[in-house]
């Protein structure tokens, strides 16, 4: 996808130093792709176990934390499910990772994406230097 090629030319110079930068550049667009997914699967769990009579927002602290227990076990059954049919798909096309992979449409590295790159490296400097020396 655009996303992986995306992360994988942003990673790139990694390459020279052996770091497997498609797998990475693959697991990061995952991550990403599960995000919105798993942000709204607590939602659900919380709804149903509220019908069944859960309450999440009862007694002190430590009472709500153990209350999130129930909360916690399918979020992290679902989770894995979804990873395991993720891996299942991937295993099914035959998938192994960047081996033999070519892309359709070579990436071209622009004016644009230097002043972009540029861009981040002074706002990332200008946070390290606002956390280092508050104001």
């Amino acid at each position: 996808s655009r996303l992986t090629d995306g992360l994988e030319s942003l990673l790139g110079p990694m390459k020279k130093i052996g770091v497997p930068v498609h797998e990475i550049a693959m697991m990061m667009a995952i991550a990403l792709r599960f995000i919105p997914i798993l942000m709204e699967e607590p939602d659900k769990i919380m709804k149903a176990q509220m019908a069944r009579g859960a309450s999440f927002d009862q007694g002190k602290i430590i009472e709500r934390a153990k209350s999130m227990v129930p909360l916690l076990v399918p979020l992290f059954i679902s989770a894995f499910r979804r990873a395991n049919d993720l891996a299942m798909a991937m295993e099914a096309r035959c998938y192994h990772g960047g081996e033999g992979r070519t892309k359709m449409k070579p990436l071209i590295y622009r004016r644009r994406d230097f002043l972009t790159y540029l861009f981040f490296a002074c706002y990332l400097g200008i946070m390290i230097a606002v956390m280092v020396y508050p104001l």
